[in-house]
């Protein structure tokens, strides 16, 4: 999920939760909780908006989601049609003009998305939210692909240390010879 999308979805989920108690949350899910929560309270959004955000989540909600299916669809009929015991080049240009129109799909309803909530968002919001989107993209940035921090893998540690201190290695001697 990109950064704007997860904002998205931090914003509707965070308008949605005011209604119904969810079960409690664990693990990522209570940390995406977590930060809903502060975003919403950060921006200070009002209950309208907070409604507004809801139905707007709702209204779309069936609509991405089908747009990710034909996304994934598409993707696993061009590997396949790629990767098949006979490679048919004709096929496999179906099969990209598919996938490149599905993709268009999704990123057109993820703009649209964001259309939406800037319309919602006041001034002084829509300048608290542009913060919190380039928070997230410098996090997103100090991330591997699995998610983890790439600062607390160990590579980058000791790159880390060294760039503090001169590396001290002990100096081997070549043995004598007798």
């Amino acid at each position: 999920m990109t950064v704007i999308a997860f904002s998205l979805a931090l914003f509707a989920g965070a308008a949605t939760g005011q209604n119904m108690a969810p079960p409690p949350p664990r693990g990522e899910q209570a940390k995406a909780v977590d930060k809903r929560d502060a975003i919403v309270r950060e921006l200070g959004l009002s209950d309208e908006q907070k409604a507004q955000l809801r139905d707007l989540n709702k209204e779309r909600r069936p609509q991405v989601q089908a747009a990710q299916r034909r996304f994934r669809e598409a993707m696993k009929a061009l590997d396949a049609t790629i990767y098949a015991d006979v490679f048919d080049e004709y096929a496999y240009g179906q099969r990209l003009a598919e996938l490149q129109k599905a993709q268009a799909e999704v990123q057109r309803l993820r703009f649209e998305a964001e259309v939406s909530i800037r319309r919602i968002l006041t001034q002084p919001q829509l300048e608290k939210f542009r913060e919190l989107r380039r928070r997230f993209a410098a996090e997103r940035k100090l991330q591997g692909p699995a998610g983890d921090k790439l600062r607390d893998r160990p590579a980058i540690r000791r790159m880390q240390r060294r760039q503090g201190q001169p590396l001290a290695r002990p100096v081997v001697q070549p043995a004598k010879p007798q």
